[in-house]
């Protein structure tokens, strides 16, 4: 359902850039640099707010209450929804990605993009399943959010990224989080090789399967690469943004992601 939506939302926006470009363009003050990729242009809007998209720069427009502007809308319940104050008035929330809020592929590799994406990404961790995963292609990114819920900052690990990676093949990302869509925090990908990886995610072999009875909700034993909002000075996410590393290719890597699982969460 939410792979649908975003397609129409996609058509419906480059049915309106037919029809409008000259308006666009004069609300974007004339910059419209690539009409052929309308989720990164500025409709009917002033252009405003440059978020960090991995290998692109995604303009936010400053309308983000209409549907099709490409902006993290918090009062979609497809993006996490909006906390009634911390207190969870809905009961527990998801504890594993439920929505993807927006992606830009890269190229290369594009393993399950259009037969398995987003469904395959979201749920619990499945290890050893290759069909469980969706490649980012080089340079890629998603962001996910959890419905009525959020990262916390608690004891220890507070979330897991799960890639499929092998004991000496290491397929690495870079992993961002924000409250709000906005503002980015970015835990630092910086080590391209073992045996230190830093944060850079795709290092830790995962474990947990749907079938083998491991609580991948468990750092202990789940596998996967963990986080810790602590270690970035912050006390609250509501999404994940992973990006593949750009520099890397190759046997070296395109990010495969199988999930992100919200371990210490803000409605339990």
């Amino acid at each position: 359902m939410q792979y649908r939506s975003a397609i129409l939302r996609r058509l419906r926006v480059t049915a309106a850039l037919v029809l409008v470009t000259g308006a666009v363009v004069a609300a974007c003050g004339g910059k419209i640099e690539n009409l052929s990729q309308p989720d990164e242009a500025c409709l009917l809007g002033p252009c405003d707010t440059p978020v960090d998209g991995g290998s692109e720069d995604v303009v936010v427009p400053s309308d983000a209450s209409r549907p099709d502007s490409g902006a993290v809308d918090a009062s979609r319940p497809d993006s996490g929804g909006e906390l009634d104050g911390g207190a969870c008035a809905a009961g527990p929330g998801a504890r594993f990605a439920t929505s993807v809020v927006d992606w830009h592929f890269g190229t290369g590799q594009d393993f399950n993009q259009k037969t398995g994406f987003p469904e395959a990404i979201f749920g619990p961790p499945d290890a050893n399943n290759p069909f469980s995963v969706v490649s980012l292609g080089n340079g890629g990114w998603v962001i996910v959010a959890f419905e009525g819920n959020a990262i916390v900052d608690g004891p220890g690990v507070d979330f897991t990224v799960f890639e499929n990676p092998l004991p000496n093949f290491k397929e690495l990302a870079t992993v961002a989080v924000s409250d709000d869509g906005v503002t980015w925090h970015e835990f630092p990908c910086t080590a391209i090789k073992g045996p230190d990886y830093g944060y850079c995610a795709g290092v830790g072999i995962v474990y947990s399967s749907r079938t083998n009875g491991i609580d991948p909700l468990d750092p202990a034993v789940s596998g996967g690469d963990h986080y810790d909002l602590a270690d970035l000075g912050i006390t609250r996410a509501r999404y994940v943004r992973i990006t593949d590393r750009v520099d890397l290719d190759g046997v070296d890597g395109v990010f495969d992601l199988d999930a992100v699982a919200i371990v210490n969460a803000e409605c339990p």
